[in-house]
């Protein structure tokens, strides 16, 4: 179609207001729970301007962008609000349109208000699909959103030039993730992170990061497991005019709450709650906090079901007016209650519990959360006591953990070593070793060969679980001590990982060649293979009875016949009668 004909028809789509609202989930992973919706738009069907790229491509063609964009917005908002969907909804605009001189300034509050919506609700999302070149007018422009008390977010980060400096100046509430570091990123290291460095930043400038563009199982399980609280994409449903109202979640993807030791639970949080039902008075209320000077918040149920909480404050400042008492004691703790809280359950890792608390919204001020186990209240918990385990674990971490890969060092590997033999738990040693690093190191260098380490690393990490122990004993030897019975498996899933992913340490010459001339540790040159990974496991019937030496022992020995296996990827359970 020509452009003049293109010119006719987006003449059409504007005036006759042509224009259909899709709405796409944007689900949070963590509550299971839709936290709101994309507003997208589309021309009339059977239309060369139906898709949203010849759209907006020939609007700004026409120089009609800002005119569309405002015509989307108007029909986005009014199709929220009269489709009754909850939670925020998100609103793209393009900084050209934003930066046009006939963009028209104010419309957006107005039919928000009009609406009977809070500007809270809204999030501005700012795309770099026409970028701007003058920062400065795009910021002055968007922070006149934020004084309407809009929300506002970037698009597709990482896809433009601008993109970190957009987030540096502009401090948005949200940062979308380009989903092209989203496509496959259960299999590039690369892309994993990149994520890892965005969730970083993210937690320390109080920015939600939004994960787009997920289209499988096996993406959206590596970014739980990263971390990623916010999700979009097409496995979590697809843009429609009636979209779902809840997250839909296969027993595939159902995410499970990980199995953790006791002292890195919520579990380990918990302290008694003190509990009313709906109906008390606040008179009674008011007594219970008088009689117990440390007593914080009490927990409000209907029967056995959590309903919300009422803070000392809360009581103390309905009591402290003129006439306070008198007003309000006999009325029902019902009507005074939080009923915003966060709910954690008692498996849940206490570092997950710290992201909970840091992701959930700015405007509640969490001192407290509630503890369930299997849905039925446990206790409570206070954020007071949860900084204070998170500071003493990372002192301890710091204080033993090997310093290039932060992984647990001798000291708490023989701790959890010593906890299952007092606890006479049956476990395996599992022991990595890479051979031939020593020529690895001898020709491409020790920041290369550290770079061999930090991947053995990752991939030991990524088998790490309350059954799993991962230490760093020193150099390249590592263990996992498991409880697991299919540790083998675990472990020849690392060394295939690793197999599969080497290449990248080599220059294209020793791949092809399979082997690199340097000295052996006697100073004499010879051949040398490529790196490899190998595991020697020690069954419960060798690790039971043994002390430390005995392990270091049996260890070296079930290393050294795993290395004299004909391929890496051989594994060697040292089946043994042990005198102890």
């Amino acid at each position: 179609m020509s452009a003049i004909d293109l010119k006719f028809e987006l003449d059409k789509i504007i005036s006759k207001e042509k224009i259909k609202a899709v709405f796409q989930p944007i689900c949070n992973i963590s509550t299971h729970q839709i936290h709101g919706f994309e507003a997208l738009s589309r021309g009339p069907e059977h239309s060369p301007l139906f898709s949203p790229v010849p759209l907006f491509k020939t609007a700004a063609y026409e120089g009609r962008l800002s005119e569309l964009e405002s015509l989307c917005r108007r029909i986005s908002i009014q199709q929220f609000k009269y489709s009754k969907l909850q939670g925020k909804l998100f609103l793209n605009i393009s900084p050209k349109a934003l930066l046009e001189p006939n963009h028209a300034k104010g419309l957006t509050l107005s039919l928000v208000q009009e609406l009977g919506l809070e500007p809270s609700q809204v999030v501005i999302e700012l795309s770099e699909q026409y970028p701007a070149d003058d920062i400065d007018l795009l910021k002055s422009c968007l922070n006149h959103y934020r004084s309407q008390g809009f929300l506002t977010a970037i698009d597709d980060l990482g896809a433009g030039y601008s993109g970190l400096r957009l987030w540096s100046e502009l401090a948005p509430d949200y940062v979308k993730i380009d989903r092209h570091f989203i496509d496959s990123i259960d299999t590039s290291s690369v892309k994993q992170e990149f994520v890892r460095s965005i969730i970083a930043l993210c937690q320390n400038l109080s920015c939600k990061v939004i994960a787009e563009g997920i289209e499988t199982h096996a993406e959206l399980a590596i970014l739980k497991q990263l971390g990623i609280i916010y999700c979009q994409g097409f496995l979590l449903g697809r843009p429609t005019s009636e979209p779902n109202r809840d997250i839909p979640f296969s027993p595939m993807i159902e995410p499970v709450s990980p199995r953790v030791r006791f002292a890195e639970s919520a579990e380990s949080l918990c302290s008694k709650a003190t509990t009313c039902q709906f109906n008390s008075k606040l008179k009674k209320i008011g007594e219970t906090f008088n009689q117990h000077l440390h007593l914080q918040a009490i927990v409000v149920l209907r029967a056995d079901e959590v309903i919300g909480m009422v803070q000392r404050s809360q009581v103390i400042e309905l009591f402290s007016t003129p006439y306070g008492r008198a007003l309000h004691e006999h009325k029902t703790v019902e009507e005074v209650l939080t009923a915003e809280l966060i709910r954690i359950e008692a498996d849940m890792p206490i570092s997950q519990v710290s992201q909970r608390l840091t992701n959930e919204s700015t405007d509640l001020v969490v001192q407290q959360f509630i503890i369930l186990k299997q849905g039925k209240l446990l206790g409570i918990g206070h954020t007071k006591d949860l900084l204070a385990k998170i500071t003493e674990q990372k002192i301890a971490v710091a204080r033993h953990a090997n310093p290039l890969t932060g992984l647990p060092g001798n000291i708490p590997i023989q701790e959890e070593l010593q906890r299952l033999r007092l606890q006479k738990k049956a476990f395996y040693l599992a022991y990595f070793d890479l051979s031939n690093f020593k020529p690895y190191n001898d020709i491409y260098g020790f920041c290369r060969g550290d770079e061999v380490i930090r991947e053995v690393s990752r991939l030991l990490l990524q088998q790490q679980d309350s059954n799993n122990f991962i230490g760093h004993v020193g150099g390249d030897d590592f263990v996992i001590i498991s409880t697991a019975a299919d540790i083998e498996l675990q472990a020849q899933r690392v060394i295939m990982d690793f197999e599969a992913s080497k290449s990248l340490f080599y220059s294209k010459k020793h791949w092809q060649a399979k082997q690199m001339l340097a000295e052996d540790r006697k100073g004499v040159k010879c051949y040398h293979e490529l790196i490899s990974l190998s595991a020697g496991i020690l069954p419960p019937s060798v690790t039971l009875n043994c002390n430390e030496h005995q392990l270091s022992i049996y260890s070296a020995q079930a290393k050294k016949q795993a290395k004299q296996a004909q391929s890496s990827l051989s594994l060697f359970k040292l089946d043994m009668a042990v005198g102890v």
